[in-house]
């Protein structure tokens, strides 16, 4: 029998009060198209049991080492790049998908919004040709998020089941729609 390609799910679902819930639909769709999930909120036999009753700096440290040691085990990344606390993602997300790409992972990106970053941005803009420009000077990527995670990964407009059916086309799992 062939092994499943093994997706690491990454996101800030973790810390939300339903974080579990989401990982749990995150698995199941992984199953649904044929690959084996990792969700980080889940744990999974390839870590170790975080030890909270060490200290918080004890359990990052454990948590840290799952999370590299699912990467080093997944085939690919399927990441929730939308807002975080801000306008941007989730920075541990961000993380670990620059890590994936060194370990030459295949990545995905999913968003609710894939307009580029000057569109999406809260403040006032600017142009100055070829540059879209916020009121600091600074001038905004072209992409729908920072070139360092949309040029490496597939960037999807949807959620994490449209992600992961594009995923399993391009594995060869399904047919693209």
């Amino acid at each position: 029998m062939k092994k499943k390609p093994v997706v690491y799910i990454a996101g800030p679902e973790c810390f939300y009060p339903n974080g579990a819930e989401l990982a749990k639909e995150a698995l199941a769709l992984c199953e649904k198209y044929g690959f084996e999930g990792i969700s980080p909120a889940m744990g999974h036999p390839l870590g170790d049991e975080v030890d909270f009753s060490k200290g918080k700096a004890h359990a990052a440290r454990q948590i840290f080492n799952n999370n590299i040691r699912y990467i080093n085990h997944c085939d690919l990344v399927i990441a929730n790049l939308n807002n975080f606390r801000g306008w941007e993602p989730d920075g541990g997300t961000c993380f670990e998908m620059g890590y994936a790409y060194t370990q030459d992972k295949k990545l995905y990106g999913f968003m609710d919004d894939t307009r580029p970053c000057y569109e999406k941005y809260i403040g006032a803009v600017h142009y100055d040709a070829p540059f879209w420009r916020d009121d600091n000077g600074a001038f905004f990527e072209s992409g729908a998020c920072n070139l360092m995670i949309s040029g490496p990964a597939q960037i999807i407009q949807g959620t994490f089941e449209d992600a992961i059916k594009k995923a399993a086309a391009d594995f060869g799992l399904q047919e693209e729609e």
